[in-house]
Parts: structure tokens; sequence; C-alpha cells
């Protein structure tokens, strides 16, 4: 699933001019969709990824972006937690604690993490 920046918001829901994590006009491949049971929605983007480098997997809303691509990768699965939540992400990814050692830097999350992100951008390049 491939979408495009088309504006910005700060984490309080207020469209803003910049942001150090998205750029308006350019694509992004989608990580992973988030639903809280109140209804907000929001895109799982990897951003802030240098070559050899520790990328950053943002959370950030839907109305940022306009759908470039509907294609859902093979690797994805949907999670829904007790309280509602619903979590669309690589199966691997939804494993308890891999987004906790992923964030903390873990180095043995970051191979997880490669794999699935790379049948992301393979199936949808």
């Amino acid at each position: 699933m491939k979408v495009r920046c088309i504006r910005l918001f700060d984490a309080f829901g207020r469209e803003v001019d910049s942001s150090p994590w998205l750029t308006v006009g350019r694509s992004y491949h989608v990580m992973s969709i988030e639903i809280t049971p109140d209804g907000k929605r929001t895109y799982g983007i990897a951003t802030a990824e240098r070559t050899g480098g520790w990328p950053t997997l943002g959370s950030h809303r839907i109305e940022s972006f306009e759908i470039l691509s509907t294609l859902v990768p093979s690797n994805w699965r949907v999670e829904v937690q007790a309280n509602g939540a619903m979590f669309i992400a690589p199966e691997a990814w939804l494993a308890p604690g891999f987004f906790e050692a992923f964030s903390d830097r873990e180095p043995a999350a970051y191979p997880i993490f490669e794999r699935e992100r790379d049948v992301i951008l393979a199936e949808d390049a």
C-alpha cells in the first residue's frame, strides 16, 4: 500500500506547515495500520531511515495522505485487542514485545523489521 503526503498535522491534530518526519508531496509505503476504539486511524510509516541506520516507525493520521496503491502486502495480518483496537501489520511485528524491542533498538529486532519491510517494498514497488 502506498500513500502520498498531502498535509501535515502536529501531535494535537492541528494542521502545520512542516514536519521532521513527513514531506508534503512525497510518497510512502504503509508499514502498518492502527484503528483505535474511538475511531482514530493511523498509518505506520518508516521515516528517518538512513543506509545502515535505525529507522523510525512513526504513527501518522490517515488524513495526512491520499492513497496511491491499495495493494495489501501478503505479510500483513489483523490483530484485534480486547478493547477493540485493531492493528494491521506484518505478523512478525504483531508478536508480543516486538514494537517495544524495536523502539528500544534491540539488535535482534532490526532483522525482523528489515525482512518484513522488504516484503512490503518488493510487493508494491
